[in-house]
């Protein structure tokens, strides 16, 4: 047992004196320590220069590839090497390998190339490249891989008819998520890299089935003015109105839905009631908006749920009808109770706004609706009258205003 262990501990020695004297003689010559290789190839035994010819070897041939494929179906995109200024560092991975073994204490020195060679070492050939190259041509591909998703819409025909236009979905690439896959391998020269994308689906707000039902006007209402700055405030606060979808049981918001009226969003100063003088202010006309929008969803059978009159009765409707707005202080809702969804559609020219409303006519049963007014212009009363056939089905009672004298 005693001669075994000698024969251990004497073979130990002398293999750690081989492999000493070895890594002596190497760093005497000027050579690569062993164990030193890259991406398989041995490269303990060369010289710095020989090393840097290999590398830069395998720069050229590494170079010659297409840097970037990025894959959409059958389509692809590709980027290359001189698209993103991505070089190889062949001079620094050579002054690497090199470098294993050298550089410390001749004691440390022995003690590393003794392990190295033991052990190995692998030297990565890294690259560099122009970041923001990089992200400018994966935005590109971005764009063209998007696609933003279109609504389903419904147009009205000249003869009343209702046409409908199917919903796109649209499509979108998490492109950081694309690079975050792609630097890691190209810092690493590790090309071609082939990435298959994998676009999202994006739904639209309003599909084929939320208007599936739209087969018909229930009503509209048309209001007239004198083209100019209130001509154009109401044209900007009526087409916020167009295609806004008001689900069965939903309620509509028109400050919601309009917006704020503001200098930056178009709005001019007109005319405007603010208690009880006749004054200019942003937004001046938009009341006619929600005035006309107010006598539409009374005719199409809707239900009301906050409404103000103005101050003094207004011009462009009857006593009564009206429905005053102001940001953040005054607001028109009103919710949809019938079976089905509604879809609001606008009609502008130079001095009329016409607001429909599109549903389903059977969810009427068969009912039409008028609009009534008792009382004087600066008290009236207003009901909702309901017929089946020519037959009054129905007297509903609204409200009751009370308008000063101007």
């Amino acid at each position: 047992m005693a001669r075994l262990a000698a024969a251990v501990i004497g073979g130990t020695f002398f293999a750690v004196t081989v492999v000493g004297g070895i890594a002596l003689s190497v760093e005497n010559q000027g050579r690569i320590a062993l164990g030193v290789s890259s991406e398989g190839t041995v490269l303990g035994g060369m010289t710095r220069d020989e090393a840097a010819a290999w590398f830069a070897a395998q720069e050229k041939q590494k170079l010659n590839r297409k840097a970037i494929i990025l894959q959409d179906g059958k389509k692809q995109y590709t980027i290359d090497a001189k698209d993103i200024s991505l070089t190889a560092q062949s001079e620094a991975a050579a002054d690497a390998a090199y470098a294993v073994g050298r550089g410390q204490s001749p004691l440390r020195n022995i003690v590393d190339q003794m392990r190295y060679a033991i052990t190995g070492i692998d030297i990565p050939l890294k690259a560099a490249y122009d970041q923001q190259a990089l992200h400018a041509h994966l935005d590109a591909v971005k764009q063209d891989v998007d696609k933003k998703p279109v609504n389903a819409s419904v147009t009205i025909n000249e003869d009343g008819s209702i046409k409908h236009t199917p919903a796109v979905i649209g499509r979108t690439i998490d492109m950081d998520r694309v690079q975050e896959q792609i630097e890691p391998k190209l810092a690493q020269l590790d090309l071609t890299i082939r990435i298959p994308l994998e676009p999202v689906e994006q739904p639209p707000d309003v599909t084929d089935d939320d208007l599936a039902s739209v087969q018909g006007v229930l009503a509209a209402y048309s209001t007239t003015f004198v083209p100019g700055d209130r001509g154009r405030n109401i044209h900007i606060a009526a087409s916020k109105l167009q295609d806004a979808l008001v689900r069965s049981g939903s309620v509509l918001s028109f400050n919601d839905t309009v917006g704020a009226r503001t200098k930056d969003a178009g709005y001019r100063d007109a005319g405007v009631i603010i208690e009880g003088r006749a004054e200019q202010d942003i937004g001046g006309g938009v009341c006619q908006v929600s005035s006309t929008l107010y006598n539409a969803i009374l005719l199409a059978g809707l239900t009301p749920t906050m409404r103000t009159s103005h101050f003094y009765p207004s011009a462009y409707c009857p006593p009564g009808l009206d429905a005053t707005v102001a940001d953040g202080l005054i607001d028109f809702q009103f919710r949809n109770d019938l079976p089905h969804n509604v879809l609001l559609k606008v009609g502008l020219t130079m001095d009329t706004v016409t607001i429909y409303v599109l549903g389903t006519p059977s969810d009427l049963g068969g009912q039409t609706v008028r609009l009534s007014r008792e009382g004087s212009p600066l008290q009236p009363s207003i009901y909702r009258l309901w017929y089946q056939g020519g037959t009054l089905a129905k007297k509903e009672f609204l409200h009751t205003d009370s308008y000063s004298v101007s």
